[in-house]
């Protein structure tokens, strides 16, 4: 009897599985067998539908066992990247004559997160007390909400409700899979936010804030809806319609009259917003083998004060060189048109997760950039930690440890004069050398030491959470 096994999520095991080795063998595809049952275990809230979707052999249909076995490893890696299980075992059993049962077992998440929020707006603990006395006025404090999984149907909601410093009120729902076809999805989006903090402008690649704390001194309301589409275990098209309001208060429009451009402190605009996934990797958020891409189109407006055309993509390949080997190559690439756009719609590298390592602590403004990042790897230590918690789901926590080398290029263009923003307009590069950590819930914690072109050398930490 073969097994597949995913532990705890990581899908990092390297060794060749023993069915990977014979699957192609001519006297596998030429014997058939019937599957009589897909029987699945271990799940509480999850629908056994929904398990059953992402199994590629269907109950009383006959496949070869060279299909079988191809298919026992795709649905451990479509139940992995499904973001719903800590562990996936897919195994085969009561082989009778010409018929046998695929077995699933998975080991559910926790799907519900209330998180109590309290944080201080400045930069650490240290200056809040030792410069504002600890003010509550500059705390942003509430609860946000996350639930996974509601129906158990992987939809998603999200209820932030946050005061303070700021308000932000949050209420979205994700609902991939939201009928009988399991192909069709819905989401339903609404965001209000009042901030006494803003970024107006860009000063020698850092961001330049204004900040009033007896004031808000921008407004954000945002709603709307959206649909998506899966053509394969993780492909899908995907499209968002919101209608966008802002507002900045006078002091911003006379810090930067061209925030929105036109010297307006208002936008008013729709927001279109397509894209495209296709994902052929072993492990979504630490993949090791395999192939992904995406392309995506937004149209942000169609007045004078707003009016945008972005196109975007992006690509990824992630190969085993050698047992415990790994070499990756990921590029990226934007264009917004016209080519020259307000500060608002400028935004490039440097925000969210498209960066150079080693130019992190900058940003680069503009309307066009491409990106291309390469990272050479070794896994170097595997450590399961046993909790002593008596959980089937909890009792073993794992991590693995990767050593790297990378080296990124990259370039963003700006129509307008870049002034004294010297990142603009030329190629960019960094490098350097770090630990990855990967962990259940998607959890990724890089450690670099990086440099860049400008000669400057420093440690960078970067951590990201799946939930």
């Amino acid at each position: 009897m073969f097994l597949v096994c995913c532990t705890c999520g990581l899908a990092q095991e390297t060794e060749k599985d023993a069915e990977s080795v014979h699957e192609d063998a001519d006297i596998l595809k030429e014997s058939h067998l019937t599957i009589r049952n897909v029987v699945i275990t271990g799940n509480k809230i999850t629908r056994p539908y929904i398990i059953a979707r992402e199994v590629p052999v269907k109950e009383g249909s006959q496949y070869s066992i060279s299909n079988i076995l191809k298919s026992i490893t795709q649905a451990k890696k479509n139940l992995i990247n499904s973001g719903l299980f800590l562990d996936v075992t897919v195994d085969f059993d009561r082989w009778v004559g010409d018929s046998l049962d695929i077995v699933v077992d998975v080991k559910e998440r926790w799907y519900y997160f209330p998180v109590p929020y309290f944080k201080p707006v400045d930069r650490n603990f240290n200056v809040w007390i030792k410069d504002y006395n600890a003010s509550l006025s500059r705390v942003n404090y509430g609860l946000k909400f996350i639930a996974n999984n509601v129906s158990g149907r992987n939809d998603k909601l999200n209820i932030w409700l946050l005061t303070g410093y700021s308000r932000q009120i949050v209420l979205n729902y994700n609902a991939p899979n939201f009928d009988r076809s399991l192909k069709n999805g819905i989401v339903l989006d609404f965001l209000f936010a009042q901030n006494k903090e803003i970024n107006y402008d860009t000063e020698n690649n850092k961001q330049l804030f204004y900040k009033n704390d007896k004031e808000f001194v921008t407004d954000y309301l945002r709603f709307g809806v959206g649909y998506s589409y899966r053509t394969g275990y993780i492909k899908r098209h995907s499209v968002r319609l919101t209608y966008n309001i802002m507002r900045i208060n006078d002091s911003v429009l006379h810090r930067n009259p061209e925030y929105f451009g036109n010297g307006s402190k208002r936008a008013a605009f729709p927001e279109l917003v397509y894209q495209y996934q296709d994902f052929d990797l072993n492990y979504i958020p630490y993949p090791t083998k395999g192939f992904m891409w995406e392309a995506g189109f937004k149209k942000r407006g169609f007045s004078k004060v707003m009016n945008l055309w972005e196109f975007s993509g992006r690509a990824g390949a992630y190969w085993e060189l050698t047992p415990k080997y790994f070499l990756s190559s990921q590029v990226f690439g934007n264009l917004k048109l016209p080519l020259y756009q307000p500060f608002y719609n400028r935004n490039l590298l440097g925000y969210g997760n498209l960066f150079l390592r080693g130019l992190e602590n900058y940003v680069v403004d503009g309307t066009a950039s491409f990106v291309a990042k390469n990272t050479f790897s070794r896994e170097i230590w595997k450590l399961d930690l046993k909790t002593g918690l008596k959980s089937r789901s909890y009792g073993v926590i794992p991590f693995r440890f990767y050593a790297k080398v990378y080296g990124d290029l990259g370039y963003a263009y700006s129509k307008r004069a870049p002034g004294i923003n010297l990142l603009n307009n030329k190629p960019l590069y960094s490098g350097g050398a770090g630990l990855d950590i990967v962990s259940i819930y998607d959890a990724v914690i890089s450690v670099e030491y990086s440099f860049n072109q400008l000669g400057q050398k420093g440690l960078f930490l970067e951590g990201r959470l799946g939930f």
